[in-house]
């Protein structure tokens, strides 16, 4: 079943901070920017900044089940809201989708969904702007949603995760790798690089 995104979630504008985002070390909120989300839509909570949030309209706090889709940029990556325990907002380069409660769709899905190839052309065609791609939210609400069944759905997402517990396992290993050979490098290299300095200095002194 294919449905319009705009008929099974809600779609809002990120926080609307004007200009740049002040860092305030002791700050009431959290805020998650486009830095803050990786390739593979996980948000990088240990580097959010935190700030005040100014104003006299509360602030739509970010909740589990929010999806957010980065607008700008040259790809546009959707992260789902998990296990959120601090007051965060997002700037407001993002859409918050919040899907409709009776919509059977989990939102983890719908992420994973739009970071895949054929929501991603769909993007990548419709972006605007010379500086800056940016994707409107009409374009956003547009989008075709594939609907499978709920254990169908859940059954993706677990396959999903666990590619990404191998992916960082494997970058974990290349990268403690990579360190090994920088070791052996820097011992091996070094020694050598040290006795061809201390026969430069001796052959010195004997003329």
């Amino acid at each position: 079943m294919k449905r319009l995104l705009s008929d099974i979630a809600e779609i809002k504008a990120g926080h609307p901070f004007r200009g740049k985002i002040p860092e305030v070390g002791d700050g009431e909120a959290y805020v998650i920017q486009i830095r803050n989300i990786n390739e593979d839509g996980d948000i990088e909570w240990n580097q959010l900044v935190r700030t005040n949030i100014t104003g006299r309209k509360s602030p739509d706090w970010l909740v589990n089940g929010d999806v957010l889709f980065a607008a700008r940029g040259q790809r546009n990556i959707a992260a789902c809201i998990t296990d959120i325990n601090r007051p965060t907002v997002c700037a407001p380069h993002y859409f918050v989708i919040k899907v409709h409660s009776d919509k059977a769709i989990l939102p983890e899905f719908l992420a994973w969904q739009l970071n895949q190839l054929p929501a991603q052309k769909y993007f990548a065609q419709a972006a605007e702007g010379s500086l800056q791609l940016s994707i409107r939210r009409p374009v956003l609400e547009s989008l075709q949603v594939t609907i499978p069944s709920m254990p169908e759905q859940a059954a993706i997402i677990g396959l999903y995760n666990q590619v990404k517990k191998e992916k960082q396992t494997y970058n974990a290993l290349i990268e403690n790798r990579s360190k090994q050979m920088q070791y052996v490098a820097s011992n091996l290299l070094g020694e050598k690089i040290n006795l061809k300095s201390k026969v430069k200095v001796n052959t010195k002194k004997d003329i």
